[in-house]
């Protein structure tokens, strides 16, 4: 720290001082001397402090700097540059926000920055097109009394961090709009909203082209599979064409359940989007249930099984996708499992999520093949797995039935040592 002005300040007080000494000795009165002295020193440091004061509050103005000496004219002196700093600060900070705020509007994107009690404190211009939010007009209102829908003030009523949903729009029930809430902090939410109306458009097309598909290839497909039925019972037909009777029965059978698969599919994407399901699943008995049916199936009979369920742990979802993961998970264990093999269950609570695991101990799968599991149609390459009833869709169902219920899906394996499939949810106890 400088101590110029302490020094300047402490040849001021001496000089008090000898005068005081001076008047004294002249006087012959040394209290009366130091006294007057002292009082003039103090009236002097104490106007300069008046004039300091009323400069500074008056907004210290470089110009109209008052005259001071030692400590108070260091302090003006400190306050100027301080006045500097903050005014380069503010330079910058300015630039700053006028760049985002440029970025903001120029953004496709509905952008609202809302306070703790939902009202709006900003709005970007595609927010008018949107959500149909005019930022003078709307400005300071709550969120929910400009749009007016029952899932979105229910989604504003959630406690969590981020939340999503899905509402028509405002003023045209034609199209949909996606908005995502996230708290930045206790005192502020930002909300973001986008138009998938397009996105919609294509989904339900695709549904619509899966369905005709389907519902054509299923007629001339029961067609075959009656007459391979009659081949195959008829006492006439030659001995060498049996085994190839069995295997067109066995492949229009595998035709059948892909068919049915993408179905499903094609299904539990459309409703992930036209419904909200929030029921409560018992899944210790759903999961006692489904693994005493696929333990007494044909294909596991000599499968050895183990299972570990927390008996109060339960989670909100649709009960039917859930019993979709479960038996997909589960009869995959056993169709891509030799005979003997071990297949657990795991059901378990963590932290705030939820656990369900399902693991063997066959071949493996190697690594490059993991990331490519929940494709659609795709099939590990693998000479020792005879089975021919996968269709490649099961995984591609478990992950969208996971993107649905917000729930996430791993993936572990290695060659020789086993796989295991582990699924994480919200849960509710």
């Amino acid at each position: 720290m400088n101590r110029k002005p302490f020094k300047k300040e402490l040849s001021y007080g001496l000089a008090f001082i000898l005068l005081a000494t001076i008047s004294g000795f002249l006087t012959d009165k040394w209290s009366w001397s130091f006294l007057l002295w002292t009082l003039i020193y103090v009236l002097w440091k104490w106007i300069e402090l008046v004039h300091f004061y009323r400069w500074y509050i008056q907004g210290a103005d470089k110009d109209k700097t008052p005259l001071n000496h030692g400590i108070w004219q260091v302090l003006s002196l400190f306050v100027l540059q301080n006045k500097n700093k903050n005014k380069k600060i503010e330079k910058k900070n300015q630039y700053l926000l006028n760049q985002f705020n440029t970025m903001a509007q120029a953004m496709p994107y509905a952008t609202v920055l809302l306070n703790k009690r939902f009202e709006i404190v900003w709005a970007n211009h595609s927010t008018e097109q949107i959500l149909n939010i005019l930022n003078k007009k709307d400005k300071n209102c709550r969120i929910d009394n400009v749009i007016n829908d029952t899932s979105f003030k229910k989604l504003l009523t959630d406690s969590l961090k981020e939340s999503e949903v899905n509402i028509p729009h405002p003023n045209d029930h034609n199209k949909r709009i996606h908005i995502k809430l996230v708290k930045l902090s206790n005192k502020r939410y930002l909300l973001v909203a986008r138009d998938i109306s397009e996105q919609d458009a294509l989904r339900q097309s695709r549904k619509a082209f899966v369905d005709n598909a389907s519902h054509e290839l299923r007629t001339p497909l029961t067609v075959i599979t009656g007459y391979l039925e009659m081949l195959q019972n008829a006492e006439d037909i030659p001995r060498s064409w049996h085994q190839g009777i069995v295997q067109a029965q066995q492949q229009s059978q595998r035709m059948e359940k892909i068919i049915n698969d993408m179905l499903k599919l094609s299904s539990i994407e459309h409703e992930h989007y036209m419904e909200d399901n929030d029921k409560t699943i018992e899944m210790p008995q759903l999961l006692n249930r489904l693994i005493k049916d696929v333990k007494n199936s044909s294909k596991a009979k000599k499968h050895h099984f183990s299972a570990n369920i927390d008996s109060d742990l339960k989670i909100k979802g649709n009960e039917d996708e859930i019993t979709s993961i479960c038996l997909n998970l589960l009869n995959n264990a056993v169709i891509h499992t030799k005979e003997g093999s071990h297949v657990s269950l795991r059901w378990f609570k963590q932290g705030k999520k939820a656990h369900l695991w399902v693991c063997d101990d066959g071949d493996g799968i190697a690594t490059k093949h993991l990331s490519h599991l929940s494709e659609r149609f795709y099939r590990v390459d693998n000479t020792h797995d005879k089975d021919t009833t996968s269709t490649g869709l099961g995984l591609a169902i478990v992950k969208q039935i996971c993107d649905n219920h917000q729930a996430t899906l791993e993936m572990e394996s290695k060659l020789g040592k086993g796989s295991c499939f582990k699924i994480s949810f919200r849960s509710e106890s």
